[in-house]
């Protein structure tokens, strides 16, 4: 691919970068979030026009413009940092604490205002020492930036590992919670970060079956641009948070167990439900300084699992921690210190439990003999065909028709 081809598509990538950050700027849903994207995508954009022209006529034609490129990447890190931990926050919103993300900006800013400060003539005569500028292009701030775009990414990876761990513990679906377009997008960015940093040491160090791709791994950003366009015009939901899935309503009640959790219906259980809770189990470090006592505790147990049974609250395919505590009349935190500590499970466990054992309750019932396995899966509050399968296989060890058919000869 010849230099002029390369610098025809950065140059539009970076055009239809700028489009995509003004789409994601105007976005209403999760603003926050979609607004720090939407600045990576502008400083990306910019980047890549530099890439394009990253040459010595076109720094000695605009030398004003050296140097830039070693500016901008400073904070490609922190904001993709940002933007995935806003993303993945049930409240986002910035705090004094993402201040320090801006400090690699400064230090650069810092360490290169000497030089943008200099007139054009002294700029353009460092420029013409091409040696000297080339030594400095591959010296140890770019070498230090390399370390921190990729310090970040796993940092953001990290974070995202952890929103999965919360959801488990909020949620009884995640279909619609998994982000995993986020984790392909660092996936992503992390190949083509490594890919960077690769090109950079082999044009550092004379290797040019390496330096080739010097310029052109930027291709790949151009490939991300364009991929999460696609994304947020064909998939738009995909830019709100998770707590935009939460339904109306669902917030935490009163400090006591109402009445409402004390109501135990009369008709029969389904069998080899959970088992009642194990008080014996060692308080969780983080509700050490909790004030609910076993006695407590135990109350709060026992009406849940007998709020469960009568009224079947997992047949909702939406319900979320916050709504089982409303109904409960329960704060979200209580609730959720009574599944970790009594049960040994988090929210998302602890539902689906009881909606295997519906299922298996309903395809004994001859009322359902006409319903789909599906059709049964969504009556027992499943919203997914996916996450059912998984979700049964994963606590009977059969798939839902294995079951079925073992139901009908009555294995």
């Amino acid at each position: 691919m010849s230099i002029f081809a390369l610098q025809i598509l950065l140059v539009g990538g970076a055009t239809q970068g700028l489009c995509l950050a003004l789409l994601l700027a105007t976005r209403h849903a999760n603003p926050l979030a979609n607004r720090l994207l939407a600045l990576l995508m502008l400083l990306v954009s910019a980047q890549s026009v530099l890439v394009a022209f990253d040459t010595r006529e076109f720094f000695l034609a605009f030398p004003h413009l050296s140097r830039i490129g070693w500016l901008l990447p400073s904070l490609f890190g922190p904001l993709l940092y940002l933007f995935t931990r806003k993303l993945t926050s049930p409240a986002p919103r910035l705090r004094r604490a993402d201040a320090w993300h801006l400090l690699p900006f400064a230090l650069v800013l810092a360490y290169l205002l000497p030089y943008y400060l200099q007139p054009a003539a002294a700029k353009i005569a460092y420029l013409r020492d091409f040696q000297a500028a080339s030594r400095d292009d591959f010296g140890w701030l770019n070498q230090l930036l390399n370390l921190e775009h990729i310090g970040y990414l796993l940092a953001a990876l990290h974070a995202l590992r952890r929103h999965g761990q919360r959801i488990r513990d909020e949620f009884s679906d995640l279909t619609r919670l998994r982000l995993r377009w986020l984790r392909q997008f660092l996936l992503f960015t992390l190949g083509i970060v490594l890919v960077g940093v690769a090109a950079f040491y082999g044009r550092k160090w004379g290797l040019s079956w390496i330096s080739n791709v010097y310029h052109f791994h930027y291709l790949g950003v151009i490939g991300l641009i364009y991929w999460i366009g696609y994304r947020a015009l064909a998939q738009p939901e995909l830019f709100s948070s998770a707590q935009q899935d939460i339904p109306p309503g669902a917030a935490a009640g009163g400090p006591n167990v109402g009445a409402a959790a004390l109501v135990v219906a009369l008709e029969p259980t389904p069998a080899a439900l959970p088992a009642p809770p194990d008080t014996t189990a060692a308080p969780a470090a983080k509700y050490q300084k909790s004030t609910l006592t076993p006695e407590q505790a135990q109350e709060v147990a026992d009406a849940l699992l007998a709020f469960m049974r009568a009224h079947k609250p997992y047949r909702q395919n939406s319900l979320t921690i916050q709504e089982l505590a409303r109904q409960l009349e329960l704060p979200k935190h209580r609730l959720s210190q009574v599944l970790n500590e009594q049960l040994g499970k988090n929210f998302y466990d602890f539902v689906n439990e009881y909606r295997v054992e519906e299922v298996k309750h309903l395809l004994r019932d001859p009322r359902y003999a006409h319903y789909s396995t599906l059709g049964i899966a969504e009556e027992a509050g499943f919203n997914s065909k996916a996450t059912f399968n998984a979700v049964f296989k994963k606590i009977t060890g059969v798939t839902p028709s294995e079951y079925a058919k073992q139901s009908e000869i009555g294995v």
